[in-house]
């Protein structure tokens, strides 16, 4: 009919940090963001948007996500093969 649940059976599901696995330094993403660092991507995006962003707090709702995350974020979308913004 029904048995009793052996407690012991079940190994446990906790994972140790360090057994969590890891990328090299050198990843495609760190290199690209050295690229961009050195090129002044953020600075140029940044005022490239800067009549598009209204950081009025007086006007209420949240500040905009900074254009250099937005748009490293869609670089992101595009090398990884999400398409859309909400996976991302």
């Amino acid at each position: 009919m029904f048995r009793r649940k052996d407690r012991d059976a079940q190994p446990s599901l906790w994972l140790p940090t360090e057994k969590l696995p890891t990328t090299p330094a050198t990843s495609f993403y760190v290199r690209l963001d050295r690229a961009l660092k050195a090129s002044g991507f953020g600075d140029a995006v940044r005022e490239l948007c800067e009549p598009y962003y209204q950081m009025d707090r007086s006007r209420g709702g949240r500040p905009g996500i900074d254009p250099e995350v937005y748009f490293k974020m869609q670089m992101v979308g595009f090398f990884e093969g999400i398409p859309s913004e909400r996976g991302t």
